[in-house]
């Protein structure tokens, strides 16, 4: 009985190893997994069985040593891919993997994407990566889990733009991770062990500094900035990180718990400000479109009101509220978990499913 879908993924992380996990469990028997690839190396299906990984195989490349870099996926392989109908899910947070984008595109192989770079990336990069799709007799280039992993954030966006109504502000907690650390504080959980919880439930970036100093959020705000059709570079954005920028540049991903445990009592001293005054720290960003059509974007810590929607999340949860000239009195909400490997890897799968049919 074939398979809803085959597909190869890029990336044995938290989404990656989460979204492994739903295809060796609930969708063993809907979707097909063709190969496996990691900074360890590549694992292919066999040739008499194209659409199943062996177990010992992929379990002998998880335990590799890890690589400098994600190996090279060959011209042969994407043509494989192709010839099964497949799709390649990136589940990495690689910087450079637009080309990889472009020559399975071009062979007609959908590509699934999780990773906000070449998205959010220099915009003619971008535009030539969206030619390519245009261009592909078939195949499709979907990133709904680039933005608050599994809710419906692009697809709702997409479908504003298109029905012809105006986007005039979207307002939004993009950052499921930073929604978690203001809530956490707000609990009375210091900086440092909040920023370590994240990371133990998967919801910080692979560099955790990425979130601190809002450059995942910058990304997120790019992404849908460009969905209005503003040529905005991540750049573009005014940005204020959560914590302050020196000690972003004096850590690095093994050492930023401890910069930031330096910030604990400094925190807490703010929180036990704003909870006097029944105003809670949050991380938002700002979308604004002009009457012109110009573009702006912002993003940085601020306190609201406690009756503040953005106040009322819980965890790792975003928000992203779409002001236009249809909702213009009563915004259009999207709220609901924005973290996490098994949300983002169900929003990897949802679009894998909408990529195949």
């Amino acid at each position: 009985m074939p398979f809803d879908a085959n597909v190869f993924v890029l990336g044995t992380g938290v989404v990656g190893g989460a979204l492994l996990e739903i295809l060796r469990g609930p969708l063993a028997s809907r979707v097909g997994v063709l190969g496996v690839a990691n900074s360890r190396g590549v694992v292919l299906s066999p040739e008499d069985r194209p659409d199943a990984i062996r177990p010992d195989e992929l379990a002998a490349l998880l335990a590799r040593p890890r690589g400098a870099a994600s190996p090279r996926i060959e011209d042969g392989v994407l043509d494989r891919v192709a010839a099964l109908n497949g799709v390649l899910v990136d589940a990495t947070a690689e910087e450079s993997i637009g080309e990889l984008y472009e020559r399975a595109l071009a062979r007609g192989v959908h590509v699934v994407t999780a990773n906000k770079k070449p998205i959010a990336g220099p915009f003619l990069s971008r535009e030539r990566l969206f030619d390519v799709t245009r261009r592909a007799r078939r195949a499709r280039l979907r990133y709904e889990a680039t933005v608050c992993a599994a809710l419906p954030v692009i697809g709702t966006l997409g479908d504003l733009v298109r029905t012809g109504d105006r986007v005039r502000r979207i307002d939004c907690v993009l950052s499921g991770t930073l929604g978690f650390l203001c809530n956490e504080l707000a609990e009375g959980t210091p900086l440092s062990k909040a920023l370590a919880v994240a990371r133990e439930r998967g919801f910080t970036e692979p560099d955790a500094r990425e979130d601190l100093g809002g450059a995942d959020v910058a990304r997120k705000a790019t992404i849908l900035a460009r969905e209005v059709g503003a040529r905005l570079e991540t750049t573009d954005v005014v940005l204020e990180p959560f914590v302050p920028r020196e000690v972003l540049e004096v850590s690095s991903p093994e050492t930023v718990e401890r910069e930031v445990a330096k910030l604990d009592a400094g925190f807490e001293a703010r929180v036990e400000r704003l909870r006097r005054r029944n105003e809670k720290l949050v991380y938002l960003a700002r979308i604004d479109v002009d009457d012109r059509g110009a573009v702006s974007a912002s993003a940085g810590p601020v306190a609201v009101p406690a009756t503040h929607p953005a106040a009322q999340l819980q965890g790792a949860s975003a928000l992203v509220a779409f002001t236009t000239a249809r909702h213009a009195h009563d915004p259009l909400v999207v709220r609901g978990s924005g973290a996490g490997g098994a949300v983002t890897a169900s929003a990897l799968l949802a679009d894998v499913f909408a990529a195949a049919t």
